[in-house]
């Protein structure tokens, strides 16, 4: 009968550094996949939180209305102002407030890295009754939709004031600006076009508005007060 061996010391050391060699690599390449994953993780929830973001703002600003208040002297005029990139107004649907209107500023602010966080103000119609020009609006929430925006532009198309739209001139047309004042051109835009860039992507989208805000002067115009 032959004696039965065990191992011996060398043949233990090479198992257990063989051993510890495998142990090394699965647990290198389990952290290289877990920080991987983490990663991919993490930007999905970034871009999911934007993609919210646009939505909510989307759905804001397609809930804009024509709104009137009035001047010192008692005039009727169309509360909105409208900016390259900012956006004073009135929705009704809210963004922070879904069940009442709300009176909001978009703004785009410039942070400390030189990039723009596109941040929104709001106070809820249930709180502040608008009602003239010279009221003060406060505003009693803020939220920060978007950060680090390479660049922020809001463009608006409609009529350059109520005058023109009246005149029924077949060559003038609503047009695209820069810039829309409910109080100066007496109208609300007809359009608006939002245009996100970031990390040199582009983001744009387009609010469909009421398109014949002057037949919300129809009883001031019956009184003559406009």
């Amino acid at each position: 009968m032959r004696k039965q061996q065990g191992f011996t010391l060398i043949e233990l050391l090479i198992s257990v550094t063989l051993l510890s060699l495998l142990m090394f690599t699965g647990n290198y390449v389990y952290m290289q996949l877990a920080s991987r994953w983490n990663k991919e993780l993490g930007s999905f929830e970034q871009n999911a939180a934007q993609t919210k973001a646009v939505y909510l703002l989307q759905n804001t600003l397609n809930g804009i209305e024509p709104y009137l208040i009035k001047n010192n002297k008692g005039r009727p005029e169309m509360f909105f102002v409208g900016g390259n990139n900012s956006l004073l107004a009135i929705s009704k649907v809210g963004l922070l407030d879904t069940q009442n209107p709300e009176i909001f500023r978009l703004t785009a602010v410039q942070n400390p890295q030189g990039k723009y966080d596109l941040v929104y103000q709001a106070i809820s119609g249930s709180e502040l009754l608008l009602i003239n020009t010279e009221q003060n609006i406060e505003f009693t929430q803020q939220k920060t939709l978007l950060t680090n925006l390479d660049e922020v532009n809001i463009s608006y198309f409609g009529w350059q004031s109520l005058d023109e739209m009246a005149s029924q001139v077949p060559e003038i047309e609503p047009q695209w600006q820069a810039s829309y004042s409910g109080i100066d051109q007496q109208l609300t835009p007809q359009k608006i076009k939002v245009t996100l860039i970031k990390n040199q992507q582009s983001l744009v989208f387009y609010n469909q508005l009421d398109q014949e805000s002057n037949t919300w002067f129809g009883n001031y115009i019956q009184t003559g007060d406009l």
